[in-house]
This record gives structure tokens, sequence and C-alpha cells, in this order.
């Protein structure tokens, strides 16, 4: 059998190995809690199939062709491009809000919580901040 869409295979021998990974550990290991024990038999089953339907894609010629045209299409590359940008959007945002409920909690409390807030709120938007510049300088560069 040929591997079509390597990259399809890859996932699928993944999601395959986890689902049946969990799924060992439901069985041999299982909780006490009926509910606990169902939900984790459902997720483990559901990763076996997201697994297994990789696998069957990766090796079909038609399927590897519809999954490549449907990730070149330019319709998905927007929508995907402007999800990326608002999500990136968002976040810088609430690392804002949270450097300063750090700044401020730690002014009315002086608790080390808050101050340990304010850094790793501002060291992830100066990482942020960094890695878009890096990325700027490169797109200007190469396109």
């Amino acid at each position: 059998m040929k591997i079509y869409n390597k990259k399809g295979f890859f996932s699928g021998v993944l999601w395959t190995a986890a689902g049946a990974f969990c799924l060992y550990r439901d069985i041999v290991d299982s909780a006490d809690f009926l509910p606990q024990q169902i939900k984790s038999v459902v997720i483990s089953l559901l990763c076996l199939a997201i697994g297994l339907t990789s696998l069957i894609r990766a090796f079909s010629k038609s399927s590897t062709r519809e999954d490549r045209i449907e990730e070149m299409d330019e319709r998905n590359r927007l929508v995907r491009l402007k999800t990326n940008s608002l999500t990136l959007n968002i976040l810088g945002y609430l690392q804002l809000a949270g450097m300063i409920i750090g700044i401020l909690g730690f002014a009315f409390t002086e608790s080390e919580v808050y101050g340990f807030l304010f850094l790793f709120a501002g060291l992830s938007i100066t990482v942020t901040a960094v890695i878009s510049f890096i990325a700027t300088v490169w797109y200007e560069k190469h396109l």
C-alpha cells in the first residue's frame, strides 16, 4: 500500500496510538465513578475514530487529492488567516488585562501572586512582540 498523504498518515498514527493507549488505560485502571469511566471510554473511542479515519484517508489517492484541494482553497486560507489574526489580538488584550490586574493587585495587596501575574503576563507580551517583529521583518524581506 502506498501512502499518499504523509502528514495525514502520521497524524492518524498519533491519534490512533493515543486512543488505543487511553482505551487500554480505561480498561486496565478504570475509575470508580461510572460517569467518569464512560466519558473516558467515549473520548478514547473518539480518538481512535479520528486516527483510523486519517489513516484510511492517507492511503486513498482521491481522499488525499480532496484534502489538498481543501487545504489550498483561497477562502479557507483567508478564513484561517483572519481567525489567527483575531485570536492573536484577543490574546494580546487578555495578556494586557492580566498585566494590569497584576500591577493593581500587587500595588494594593503587595502579594507575590499578583507580582508573578504581572511578571508572566509582561513576559508573554514581550515574547509575542519580539516574535511579531521577527516575523514582520522576515516577511518584508522575503515577500
